[in-house]
């Protein structure tokens, strides 16, 4: 048996393990989350991280001839934006025994250590998701059921919808783990369910099926209805709606330009177009600066486009057909296999941020990183409970840098959904 112990005792541990190799994990563990920096902005009670914006410019432009008189001045109008902090955390537990048999730090990192890093692998893959969701915390799109058995939109069997979140089938919903559904608008509470296994990747079998369900309604992770953080989906965008608390509609700034292909299949055409939008909207330069976030079905399809062009080096005696990577202009491409499949983000990475509130770590405000946990009868039990998490949101400055190109065709592509 181990050396008797207890929370105190191998709390500087715990926190040493949390706040060191886990948080670099954390930010290493993500492809398209860790390209955004940090963030700077006055926090504001109750509204959040202010960005200060100036889309109208100053007024009082005269043109006159000898002895005109001045316009009236008028000075620049400053309607900020607030980006709010949203809270993720993953919780864990201990049990009383596995804390009596942590003898040193060293069992604490071989023990303790390797389960909190599982969970902080987990917590990123979440967080790299949500780069793809617009705050709703969506994780499928249901299409129809057999009993208890749920078909979700994908990419193999279905077309896309005009929203995002239609093509990854089953395969951002997580075995054992409790979803809320709504209907298509979020309005509608169909009730709450339990993923209890997935045995393809454009179905899963839920516990109980709720009563009313209809195609398109959503799946959105329990409790967590429009408290995730936002991301591309709800920032690359053209709608109507409040964008970071103004309107879209009064200030077409906020908007980013978005070519739907409804089905066509993608081409250099659509870069081409693409390229032109941006440069007549956004800031001098910025367009060829871009970085083009491509999902794993799209990267497919361009490079399919150059098959026919390859050809022999030379006096090369072995045919070589295939192409690494495609490219267009000064772009920089990331491919993403959590993107919607049928989807291309362009975006200026340094009018992104992440706006952090609570940097990766514990939830240890009481002072505790473990507390013991109430137990069935609520008087306690031998065990100890605690959770590591984030707090903050993504934010963005000028959305018109930004330009999206969706719903190009994905039937025959490889994907998310095809590959498994």
């Amino acid at each position: 048996m181990g050396v008797q112990t207890n929370i105190a005792s191998i709390a500087p541990a715990l926190n040493q393990l949390v706040k060191g190799p886990l948080r670099d994990q954390y930010e290493q563990q993500t492809k398209v989350w860790s390209l955004f920096g940090e963030g700077e902005g006055e926090f504001i009670n109750g509204k959040g991280f202010r960005i200060p914006s100036r889309f109208r410019p100053s007024t009082g432009l005269t043109y006159g001839s000898e002895g005109f008189s001045f316009n009236q001045p008028g000075a620049a109008v400053l309607d900020d934006m607030y980006v709010y902090p949203c809270a993720v955390a993953m919780s864990y537990e201990f049990t009383g025994r596995v804390l009596r048999n942590v003898k040193d730090d060293s069992s604490l990192i071989k023990g303790i250590g390797g389960l909190l890093q599982e969970k902080t692998k987990a917590l990123a893959k979440e967080m790299e998701i949500g780069v793809f969701n617009d705050g709703s915390a969506q994780r499928a799109i249901f299409k129809s059921a057999s009993g208890t058995t749920f078909t979700f939109y994908n990419s193999t069997s279905h077309t896309p919808l005009a929203g995002f979140g239609s093509t990854n089938g089953s395969m951002h919903l997580r075995q054992n783990e409790y979803y809320d559904v709504y209907d298509a608008t979020g309005a509608t509470f169909r009730g709450t369910v339990q993923v209890t296994s997935k045995a393809a990747s454009t179905t899963a079998v839920v516990n109980a099926a709720p009563a009313g369900m209809t195609d398109t309604d959503i799946f959105v992770t329990a409790n967590g209805l429009n408290k995730a953080p936002r991301g591309l989906p709800y920032i690359v965008n053209n709608d109507t709606g409040v964008f970071q608390l103004l309107s879209r509609s009064t200030y077409p700034e906020l908007k980013s330009p978005v070519t739907d292909l409804n089905g066509s299949a993608i081409s250099v055409a659509e870069f081409v177009k693409t390229r032109a939008l941006l440069e007549a909207r956004s800031d001098e330069g910025k367009a060829m600066k871009l970085t083009a976030i491509v999902s794993i079905a799209q990267e497919d399809a361009l490079l399919r486009l150059g098959q026919n062009l390859k050809r022999f080096d030379g006096g090369a005696k072995k045919f070589d057909g295939s192409f690494d990577e495609f490219g267009f202009g000064g772009w920089s491409f990331v491919k993403a296999k959590d993107c919607d499949q049928d989807r291309i983000y362009f975006i200026d990475v340094a009018s992104i941020d992440r706006y952090t509130e609570m940097p990766f770590g514990d939830y240890d405000f009481d002072g505790q990183q473990l507390r013991m946990k109430a137990g069935i009868s609520g008087y306690g039990s031998d065990a100890g409970t605690g959770a590591i998490g984030w707090q903050g949101n993504l934010g963005a400055t000028q959305p018109r840098n930004f330009a999206l190109i969706k719903r190009a065709a994905v039937s025959g592509l490889a994907s998310l959904v095809a590959a498994n």
